[in-house]
């Protein structure tokens, strides 16, 4: 078997990392049975197929590695310092030395922002989406009395636009929370709440901006 591996979850790939790296990401939640693996990102299988990478108990998150295997390094004559690229090379192979990327332990701090980003985009999301539902009955029932009038439909413009806002604002931290996500390797969980705020937010923005243009059209009518 490889001593390195890619992981996949959707579009997303990371890696390589060592069989003890995919322990530690499966005790942070990072990596779970929902995941692909792979030793050269051709050939991808099912994480589920593989018991070997995942940890027999699991260990407290935000635990350091160098602290689990503190034990083990006891009886090491030297000890190397952990840096983020390191040179690996088997000592029984002729191959040469590969670098290969160790994840440094992830702040906690880090965790915290973007599990608020990722709360905060579920929240602003569908509450600008449900916004959105009752700004779609007041159009069509001006549209199905009379021709659009600025003047006498100030309160649809301001909630239009107030929706407009929250369907920005939603997309905005999004983005922010997905840029957080892959630069820490974030949970299935913090993944489908990025998801769904996304998926409000976008069709918040694509529908507030069609609805524009219509009454635009039947004032100009």
């Amino acid at each position: 078997m490889s001593d390195s591996f890619y992981i996949r979850l959707g579009l997303t790939v990371r890696g390589p990392y060592s069989v003890s790296d995919l322990h530690e990401l499966a005790n942070r939640g990072s990596f779970s049975k929902s995941h692909d693996v792979s030793s050269d990102k051709k050939s991808w299988t099912s994480a589920s197929s593989h018991p070997d990478l995942f940890p027999t108990t699991r260990q407290p998150v935000g635990l350091d590695r160098r602290q689990r295997n503190a034990d083990s390094d006891e009886n090491d004559s030297t000890t190397a310092a952990v840096a983020p690229w390191t040179s690996q090379k088997p000592a029984d192979s002729d191959e040469p030395a590969v670098d290969r990327a160790v994840p440094p332990p992830v702040p906690s701090t880090n965790v915290r922002e973007l599990s608020q980003l990722a709360i905060w985009t579920t929240v602003v999301g569908p509450a600008g989406f449900t916004l959105l539902m009752v700004c779609t009955a007041m159009v069509v029932m001006r549209l199905r009395a009379s021709a659009f009038a600025p003047g006498e439909n100030i309160g649809l413009i301001a909630i239009l636009f107030c929706d407009a806002i929250l369907g920005g604002v939603a997309v905005t931290l999004g983005h922010l929370a997905i840029k957080k996500f892959v630069s820490i390797a974030g949970t299935i969980k913090e993944r489908n709440l990025i998801v769904i705020g996304l998926s409000c937010g976008y069709t918040i923005l694509i529908l507030c901006v069609l609805y524009a243009v219509v009454l635009l059209i039947s004032a100009l009518s």
